[in-house]
C-alpha cells in the first residue's frame, strides 16, 4: 500500500529506537514518514536512512535562512536518500531556489499555511504571494492546513499541478475525509497515531477513510 497510500505519517518523537518501533508497524501502510527537528535533534540526520527501511522519508526542516545555508541544509538532506523536504517560503525567492536546485529528485514541499492558531496572526494573510513563488519556483507540493477546510480548498483552487499535503488531521481536529474533499493529495497526521494504542490499527483506519472520501470526489 506504501505507493498508493496518501496518508503522511508524521513521526514527532525522541529518540531513534522509539521512531523505529512506530516506523515498523508504518511499513506497507503509509506514503511516507515525515521527521521533525525532535528526533533530527537526538537521533542525527542518519535517522533518515534507518527509517528508510520501512518507508520513504519526508525531512520537515522548514527550512528558513539564506540561500547558502539552505543549499547545504538540502544537500546533506538528499545525500540522506530522503524522499522529500519540507522547506518555508518566506524568506524569498532567492533562497527557495537554492532549495529547489540543490533537491535533486527530492519532492520539496513549501509551507504557504499552517494548522495553529496562530498561523491567522501572520502567514494566512500572505497565502497569496506565497502560493505564488511556491508555483514559480516549480515546488512539487505545499502545505496547507488539514483542519482549516475553507484555507485549503481556496488554494486547491488556484494551486494548478501542485501536490498539497495537509497536517492538523488527528490531534489538532481535522478530519482525513474532510481535508481530502477540500483539495488535500496527501494527509499528515502524527500523535493521533503513535500515541495511539495500536499504531497500526489506527493508521489502517485512516487510509479506510481516505479511500472512501476520494471514492465521493
Amino acid at each position: 500500500m506504501t505507493q498508493e497510500s496518501r496518508l503522511i505519517l508524521a513521526l514527532d518523537v525522541y529518540g531513534v529506537e522509539k521512531a523505529e518501533d512506530i516506523a515498523k508497524q508504518a511499513e506497507g501502510r503509509v506514503r511516507a514518514i515525515k521527521i521533525n527537528w525532535p528526533l533530527v535533534m537526538t537521533s542525527g540526520i542518519g535517522v533518515v536512512q534507518r527509517l528508510s527501511r520501512y518507508a520513504e522519508v519526508l525531512c520537515d526542516l522548514k527550512i528558513a535562512d539564506i540561500p547558502n545555508t539552505n543549499r547545504l541544509i538540502t544537500q546533506k538532506v538528499n545525500e540522506m536518500g530522503a524522499w522529500g523536504i519540507i522547506t518555508h517560503i518566506f524568506t524569498g525567492s532567492d533562497s527557495l531556489k537554492a532549495v529547489k536546485e540543490a533537491s535533486g529528485e527530492m519532492k520539496v514541499f513549501g509551507v504557504v499555511a499552517m494548522s495553529h492558531p496562530g498561523a491567522s496572526e501572520f502567514m494566512l494573510g500572505f497565502r497569496d504571494r506565497l502560493l505564488a513563488l511556491a508555483k514559480e519556483a516549480g515546488l512539487f507540493g505545499i502545505i496547507a492546513p488539514g483542519n482549516n477546510y475553507e484555507v485549503t480548498k481556496e488554494l486547491r483552487s488556484r494551486a494548478g499541478t501542485l501536490k498539497i499535503a495537509s497536517p492538523g488531521v488527528g490531534a489538532q481536529g481535522g478530519s482525513a475525509s474532510d481535508a481530502i474533499l477540500s483539495g488535500a493529495d496527501y494527509i499528515i497526521s502524527g500523535r493521533s497515531i503513535y500515541e495511539s494504542d495500536n499504531p497500526s490499527v489506527e493508521m489502517d483506519l485512516i487510509n479506510e477513510e481516505i479511500k472512501q472520501a476520494i471514492g465521493l470526489k
